[in-house]
């Protein structure tokens, strides 16, 4: 037992000094080869500590590093290098890890040093609830190649595969057909018949589609376009060339896109911008007023989403639901800009945690008094609720959200009422069946003014 006690309280100061060491040799400059020497003796201890490890330690030790190795290859690689699904995927996976589930189930970190590194008191349920429910989103989106057998041999027809998707849960399938349009936009511009694919969504052959299919599989093919025309762009790329890639989207949107749902389509180029390409943000601003003013609202609310489901800000220990509004303050350059990404990021976090109100619950404790200043919030949740209306509109989660009532009697309940249930309640008795009527849907993708 003595022996086993000062094995136990040595080895933390082992791995400490062994840590310590690596760090001093990697200031002093070392060589190629010495660089290789580091490299190996490191991996050699983290291979032997990892055979020791077994059931959830085991299982979330890998989870944790593949995240860590992911984030470190986004920290040293120029954006435009990367595919952030991969990141994003693996962010999917942690949500298995019985580690991860024991702390949702609980609300609280299974062991005590964990309170470090967890969002703890009054909202450390909804954080990890949040966390918990951006983890599936992304799962669903990821997996419908493999949950579909999408590959670039498949002939099913969209048709079909839409007809799939609706024998799914409602919550699911929105996110499911959003995937769906991504992979029917990669196949045509993969598959070519002589230049850019037009009338994917607008053929006879796919007039049968349903109406609830529709916005999302917008969305769908609008970020396949956006990932095309972006990747041969650089921040230092001439402004012609970042004006004929943004001419170029909007032609193949407008090509393929059905009267009133093209905006859905456009607002993806904010969405693929920020997620993939970071760094092109401020040059797509830039550009964007000198080709098509009307992209602009549209590819600042994709921001706004993409900012929501920022993968650099996912883990609780750097992430909750209210503390994306610094970055909306640090990104958005103008007015139009900040409107409609607080817009775009209102509408993603509704959609994700509509079963889950506890976590909007948090969000207005931090921000209600923020965001009662005008509209371009409740502009978002509205958008958001009226959305899932249209594609789900038997979800049950919808009309509970709406006469969710906050269970601390503090200013959120006021908050609540004003921001989201009246406006709410608004939208879904009026202004969807305004916008349903004059076919004009594709409204729901950009922060209108005066809309609430």
């Amino acid at each position: 037992m003595r022996n086993l006690a000062k094995s136990a309280l040595t080895f933390p100061w082992a791995i400490s000094m062994f840590g310590v060491q690596q760090v001093t040799n990697l200031m002093a400059s070392p060589s190629e080869g010495r660089l290789a020497e580091m490299i190996t003796a490191m991996d050699d201890v983290t291979h032997t500590t990892e055979q020791y490890l077994a059931g959830w330690a085991k299982q979330t030790y890998s989870v944790g590093s593949t995240v860590q190795r992911g984030l470190v290859d986004t920290m040293m690689l120029k954006p435009p290098s990367i595919d952030s699904s991969s990141i994003m995927r693996t962010m999917a996976e942690m949500q298995s890890a019985p580690l991860f589930q024991m702390m949702v189930k609980y609300a609280m970190p299974p062991v005590a040093w964990l309170d470090s590194f967890l969002v703890s008191g009054v909202d450390s349920r909804a954080v990890l609830q949040e966390f918990a429910n951006k983890l599936y989103i992304i799962q669903l989106v990821t997996q419908v190649h493999a949950d579909f057998g999408l590959d670039e041999t498949s002939e099913e027809s969209l048709t079909a595969l839409i007809d799939r998707a609706a024998n799914k849960e409602t919550f699911p399938r929105l996110w499911i057909v959003e995937g769906i349009g991504n992979y029917y936009g990669d196949h045509a511009l993969a598959h070519p018949a002589g230049g850019d694919p037009a009338g994917l969504l607008t053929d006879p052959q796919v007039a049968d589609l349903p109406p609830f299919s529709m916005t999302m599989l917008h969305a769908g093919i609008g970020m396949s376009f956006a990932k095309a025309v972006l990747k041969g762009l650089e921040t230092d790329s001439p402004s012609d060339t970042v004006r004929a890639a943004i001419a170029r989207f909007v032609a193949l949107c407008r090509h393929s896109s059905r009267k009133g749902y093209t905006g859905a389509a456009l607002e993806s180029l904010g969405l693929a911008t920020r997620t993939l390409y970071p760094n092109l943000v401020a040059a797509m601003d830039r550009e964007i007023p000198h080709v098509e003013a009307e992209l602009h609202g549209y590819f600042w609310h994709g921001v706004g989403r993409a900012i929501y489901f920022d993968p650099m800000n996912m883990l609780p220990s750097v992430n909750a639901p209210w503390r994306m509004i610094a970055k909306l303050d640090a990104e958005a350059p103008h007015d139009l800009a900040y409107r409609n990404a607080l817009s775009g990021m209102s509408w993603a976090i509704t959609v994700v945690n509509m079963r889950n109100p506890e976590v909007m619950d948090a969000f207005l404790r931090h921000h209600g008094a923020l965001l009662a200043q005008h509209d371009a919030f409740s502009d978002g949740v509205t958008s958001s609720l009226m959305m899932r209306y249209d594609t789900t509109r038997d979800d049950a989660s919808i009309d509970p959200f709406v006469r969710h009532m906050p269970a601390a009697a503090d200013a959120s309940a006021g908050w609540w009422r004003t921001l989201i249930a009246e406006p709410c309640e608004r939208a879904l008795q009026v202004t969807y069946g305004q916008l349903q009527r004059a076919g004009t849907l594709e409204e729901l993708f950009h922060y209108r003014p005066g809309s609430v």
